[in-house]
C-alpha cells in the first residue's frame, strides 16, 4: 500500500532526478554543452583582444549662464567622438564608464558677445577621460561658437496654486502670501506680452493645524526663463473660536427737526476669530453707520436691513443678530 509519505518523499524524488541525469545520453549532452561554453569563451577572449572603432558621447555642461540669455537648447548638448581600441576596453566604455561633461564657462559672454571654444580645448577634455591605449580618431563638433542673445525681461506677479485642507476648528487666519511676490521673466517680446502672472506648481496640504511655509517651484513656460524659479508660500493657520460683541446702531445726517428711533437700538455680532486675538477684539472694532437717507427710502416699510461699515480684516464671517430692525422717524414740534 502506497502511503502519502511515500508519494511525497523528497529523498525519493532526489534519487529519481539523480538517476535521470546520470543516464548515458544526458552525460553526453552535458559534456557537449561544457565544451561549447568553453569554445565560446575562447572565441570571446580572442575577439576582445582585437581592435575596433566605436562612437562615444560626452555631455556638454554650460555654467554661469546669464539669466537674460536665451535657451541653451540650440547649442550643442553633447560631443560625438570616434575612438579605436581593443574590444575589452571599448566594452568598458559602453557598460561601465560614465563620461564627465565638458564644462563651458559663460561668465564673460556679456562682454565678448561671442565665445569660441577651440578644438584643442574639446580634444583635451576627451583625452582626459579615455585610457592611454585608446586612439581618438575624430570628434564633432570640432569647434563651438556661442553667441550672446539677450532676452527681454519684465517682472510679473506670482500666484500660489495651493489647496489647504484644515483640521476641525482651524482656519486660514490671513492672506496666503508668496515670497518673493514678483519674479523676473526672460523671454522674447511676444511671450512677455502674453504673460501677466506665473503660478506655482500645484500643491495640496492636508490636515493642517499650524502655519505652513512651503517651497514651490514655478510652472515652466515654454521659451521663457524665470529668476528665481522657486518661491516660498506662507499659509497662516490658527485655531479659531467664537466671540459675541454687542454694538449700537448709528445713523448720520439726521436733519433738524427729525429724530430716529430703532428697535432694538443695538445688535449682537457673532464672529469667528483667531484664538490668539480673542482679547484683542473689542466693540470699537465694529461699526454700523447708516445714512439717514437710507432710512427715509424705506420709511413706509418701517424696517431696514443692517450691514457692517467697519470690521477687522481678520474677522471671519461676522453675523448680526438681528440683521433687520424696525425704526420710526419722528418730527419734533417746534
Amino acid at each position: 500500500m502506497t502511503t502519502w509519505l511515500d508519494k511525497y518523499n523528497p529523498f525519493k524524488s532526489k534519487a529519481k532526478i539523480k538517476a535521470f541525469l546520470f543516464q548515458p545520453y544526458w552525460k553526453e549532452t552535458l559534456l557537449f554543452l561544457f565544451f561549447l561554453a568553453l569554445a565560446l569563451g575562447f572565441w570571446l577572449l580572442q575577439n576582445l583582444r582585437q581592435e575596433y572603432e566605436m562612437e562615444i558621447s560626452i555631455p556638454v555642461k554650460y555654467k554661469n549662464i546669464p539669466e537674460e540669455m536665451g535657451s541653451m537648447d540650440e547649442y550643442p548638448q553633447e560631443i560625438k567622438a570616434k575612438v579605436r581600441d581593443r574590444g575589452n576596453v571599448l566594452m568598458n566604455y559602453s557598460w561601465l564608464h560614465f563620461f564627465s561633461p565638458v564644462e563651458i564657462n559663460l561668465s564673460d559672454i556679456r562682454k565678448a558677445n561671442i565665445i569660441q571654444v577651440p578644438g584643442k580645448t574639446i580634444e583635451a577634455s576627451i583625452l582626459k577621460q579615455i585610457v592611454s591605449t585608446t586612439t581618438l580618431i575624430e570628434f564633432e563638433p570640432q569647434t563651438m561658437t556661442l553667441e550672446y542673445k539677450a532676452l527681454q525681461s519684465k517682472e510679473v506677479d506670482v500666484e500660489a496654486d495651493i489647496s489647504v485642507l484644515l483640521e476641525p476648528g482651524f482656519r486660514i487666519s490671513g492672506s496666503i502670501s508668496v515670497i518673493p511676490e514678483k519674479v523676473r521673466l526672460y523671454a522674447n517680446g511676444n511671450i512677455l506680452d502674453s504673460i501677466s502672472i506665473v503660478k506655482t506648481v500645484f500643491s495640496e496640504v492636508k490636515k493642517a493645524n499650524q502655519t505652513k511655509q512651503i517651497k514651490l517651484r514655478l510652472q515652466k513656460i515654454n521659451g521663457a526663463k524665470m529668476e528665481p524659479d522657486e518661491v516660498t508660500v506662507n499659509v497662516p493657520i490658527e485655531e479659531f473660536t467664537e466671540k459675541r460683541i454687542s454694538i449700537a446702531i448709528k445713523c448720520n445726517g439726521i436733519p433738524e427737526p427729525y429724530n430716529l428711533r430703532t428697535f432694538p437700538s443695538s445688535v449682537e455680532i457673532v464672529c469667528n476669530i483667531p484664538l490668539s486675538r480673542f482679547k484683542e477684539l473689542v466693540e470699537t472694532d465694529f461699526e454700523i453707520l447708516i445714512p439717514f437717507q437710507e432710512f427715509e427710502a424705506v420709511q413706509s416699510q418701517g424696517k431696514i436691513s443692517l450691514y457692517l461699515t467697519k470690521k477687522p480684516l481678520w474677522v471671519v464671517n461676522p453675523v448680526m443678530i438681528p440683521d433687520m430692525i424696525e425704526f420710526i422717524i419722528e418730527k419734533n414740534n417746534p
